[in-house]
């Protein structure tokens, strides 16, 4: 029997394999989701004709529509599509639908089966051109169907409340209030829940969230109800010792990706500002982004540690909006200074430093990020006069566990940097790391320390004009101070990304490499990013696995808060095919990073790698959530495009990795000749053909000047083996840096065992697995 998915990611099924080709396209899929939404009852022609063929002159629209029911019938089978006088309808003998088995699971109230059914919206991304009556109907299918599993869930967290059976009951309000966001009344449930549980905290952690979600979406304040229990649940006392942490399971992977039905309860007085479906699903990634559950599908969430803080990027208080450099700067150091900590977890300034504009209160914050403080200040600098107030608050509470103002010379930044470290350190009782402090000595002037702040405003972007900025402004600061040690070492940090994207010639971006890593070690010897630094060159550059790895672990012996050296140290492991340890030491990036996409889409590779599908889609449309045109997800350098795109390919779901690489050469900018002449040789040649016009896309927005190791995935993915092993010999040639990865890279599985690869592998001497 054939098998329809139609939940989530749409595909058809028959003898255990995936169907590709015209049946599982456009109209014809099309045409399935509406007979199967007729549960067995037949749909008139004229029907058909309104919702899909809208805008065709009648004769022609009926015409489409025969030969749609020829191609599904001939790819499909005979009997698929039952047809009498006028009227459509699907054979339940010869095909089955996850969403029509649904509602017949609901019918008979076996709700636990039905909702587990439920994977996602109704074709999910899926979008027929030239048709809004389409559109219309599919908004309302998706809309009925939530509707169905909201009430579901419900009546199963209820089941599960009068049986006394408040975890599980827990489960499926939070399922639940993923569904519907902005509902008070199920928040409210979920509270009880969790109360009845004995887990106050996390009860009052969710009014939070719905607080937060309200005021962003709505200007509306949160439903008076909810805000009464938690005032209840603050003042009451403990009825029972203080229960461990909630450990929830991880959410099934799908509803991550569920967007909500329209909600349950009537809106805030107050109009939206833009509440619509999409606005729905952004909804959805705020509570997602606020829960922060860890790393979902493989790990449990983990309650915030209780020595860890957030540093918030210091507000610019200063007359001249330019100086958000030196304001984000000073906050970049003081997360260096607090990384000494002994005992302290340090959130990455990544992460923290998104939070800039997102008007989260700062028990919000504290969830987002899984940290129990969150620092925050200002900055006013006009002329020799710096001003600096930081207060340490309780994310739980609210409470400020310290404050303190400093009025200083803008040369003593440094010494205020030290200050503010011990009062949070006194403030939790921890102590600095040895007793270390960046001697005063080693300190710069204020211009080249001026020059530095502001190369590392400039570095957060990968793109090569700001990594150039960058650049000229650690070399500046270095032509002023040659012994400052963190500029050489952030330059160092930048250089690898040029040379690896191919922004610098490889040979002489190699020996600034090694002269700036050398430098910074050289004048501190314990400075962690100079040894992250030093990991990164022997990893991609030297080929030297055990020295790099070497330098990475004492890069996080001197800095344990340090997420970018925990992330090469994961490459590393990778590289040698230590798979499991890498996600394992990913993870500790993300959780020290977690709003990083860079860090999220390495560990879907990691995932994929492994060949764990299901973690890798999870991560994958993370990232996509939080940086949808990122580098590593369009492609660039030596690197095809990561992400869904990349999974589906090698789980044999060619149609739909191929929709997803045209939606990532759109947004690299491939016209619209490129788009359907990619489509029409999918059409005709499958993948191989596919791959040969993207190929020539790629030359033409890469100026004809490909990289090499790139060149070979795409000839091999074209069919051409030959040319392929030609390209990866040349980038052996060339040590380009992403040849490491060759070893473990699932482009290459089919090609490692021939003698020219084998060969590239042994000269390259990885150790043995």
């Amino acid at each position: 029997m054939l098998k329809l998915k139609l939940f989530g990611t749409p595909s058809i099924e028959a003898h255990g394999r995936q169907v590709t080709g015209r049946a599982t396209q456009g109209r014809r899929l099309a045409m399935l989701a509406v007979l199967v939404s007729a549960r067995g009852r037949a749909v008139t022609r004229d029907k058909l004709l309104a919702l899909i063929w809208p805008e065709s002159p009648t004769d022609r629209a009926r015409h489409q529509l025969s030969d749609d029911v020829y191609i599904l019938r001939s790819a499909l089978g005979e009997d698929v599509i039952r047809s009498s006088g006028d009227e459509l309808a699907l054979d339940p003998g010869a095909i089955e639908s996850d969403a029509e088995m649904f509602e017949r699971l609901l019918d008979e109230e076996r709700h636990e089966a039905a909702v587990g059914l439920f994977t996602g919206p109704l074709l999910e991304g899926f979008h027929l051109p030239d048709s809004a009556e389409f559109a219309h109907w599919l908004d309302a299918e998706r809309a009925r169907l939530g509707l169905r599993y909201a009430a579901a869930l419900e009546a199963l967290a209820e089941r599960s409340e009068a049986s006394g059976q408040f975890e599980a009951a827990v489960s499926w309000w939070r399922r639940l209030a993923a569904q519907d966001p902005l509902s008070g009344r199920v928040t409210l449930r979920l509270m009880r829940a969790l109360e009845a549980w004995g887990h106050r905290a996390d009860a009052l952690k969710q009014a939070r969230i719905h607080s937060t979600l309200l005021r962003e979406e709505f200007d509306a304040e949160p439903d008076p109800e909810v805000t009464a229990f938690a005032e209840r649940l603050r003042s009451a006392p403990p009825a029972r010792p203080a229960p461990e942490p909630v450990v929830m399971p991880p959410a099934p992977s799908h509803l991550d990706d569920v967007a909500p039905a329209a909600p349950r309860r009537t809106a805030p007085a107050r109009t939206p500002r833009r509440w619509s479906y999409a606005a729905a699903a952004a909804a959805l990634l705020m509570i997602a982004i606020l829960a922060v559950r860890g790393i979902a599908g493989r790990t449990p969430e983990r309650p915030p540690i209780a020595r860890s803080v957030a540093v918030l990027p210091f507000v610019n208080m200063s007359p001249d909006p330019e100086n958000v450099y030196f304001s984000d700067g000073l906050s970049e150091q003081i997360i260096t200074a607090l990384s000494q900590i002994d005992g302290l977890r340090v959130a990455a300034r990544t992460s923290s430093f998104a939070l800039r504009d997102g008007r989260l209160d700062v028990r919000a914050i504290g969830d987002t990020l899984g940290v129990a403080a969150v620092l925050e200040g200002s900055v006013r600098k006009d002329g020799n006069t710096l001003r600096i107030t930081a207060q340490l608050i309780d994310a739980s509470t609210g409470y400020h566990l310290w404050s303190e103002e400093y009025d200083r010379e803008p040369a003593d930044v440094f010494a205020v940097q030290q200050e503010i470290a011990r009062a949070i350190a006194a403030a939790l009782e921890l102590r600095l790391a040895g007793g270390r402090a960046v001697s005063a000595a080693r300190q710069p002037g204020l211009d080249a320390y001026d020059l530095y702040l502001r190369g590392l405003f400039h570095r957060n972007s990968l793109s090569a004009d700001a990594l150039r900025e960058a650049m000229g402004n650690f070399d500046s600061a270095i032509a002023l101070e040659p012994d400052f040690a963190r500029a050489h070492a952030a330059k160092a940090s930048v250089m690898g990304p040029l040379i690896l994207f191919g922004h610098v010639p490889r040979e002489e971006g190699l020996r600034e490499l090694r002269t700036l890593t050398t430098r910074a070690l050289e004048l501190d010897p314990d400075l962690g990013e100079a040894h992250a630094a030093l990991g990164m060159l022997r990893l991609f550059f030297d080929w030297e696995w055990d020295a790099a790895e070497q330098a990475l672990r004492r890069a996080i012996e001197l800095n344990p808060s340090d997420a970018h050296a925990y992330h090469h140290l994961a490459n590393h492991q990778r590289v040698i095919g230590r798979l499991h340890e890498a996600i394992t030491t990913r993870e500790r990036a993300v959780e020290l990073d977690p709003l990083n996409a860079r860090t999220v889409i390495l560990l879907g590779n990691d995932y994929m790698i492994a060949a764990d599908y299901d973690n890798a889609l999870v991560q994958f449309r993370r990232a996509m959530r939080l940086d949808p045109a990122h580098t590593l997800l369009l492609g660039s350098g030596p690197f095809l495009p990561s992400g869904t795109g990349a999974v589906y390919l090698l789980q044999g779901r060619d149609a739909e990795a191929v929709e997803e690489h045209l939606r990532i050469a759109t947004l690299r900018g491939a016209t619209a000749g490129e788009l359907s002449a990619m489509r029409r040789a999918f059409a005709a040649s499958g993948m191989p053909g596919f791959w040969r016009s993207w190929l020539e896309m790629d030359r033409r927005q890469s100026d004809g000047v490909v990289d090499p190791l790139r060149a070979a995935k795409l000839w091999l993915l074209a069919g051409d083996t030959a040319r392929s092993l030609d390209w990866l010999e040349r980038a052996y040639a060339e040590r380009n840096p992403a040849l490491v990865f060759l070893q473990v890279d699932p482009a290459f599985a089919n090609l490692r065992s021939h003698p020219r690869v084998a060969r590239i592998l042994k000269e390259m001497k990885f150790p043995e697995r």
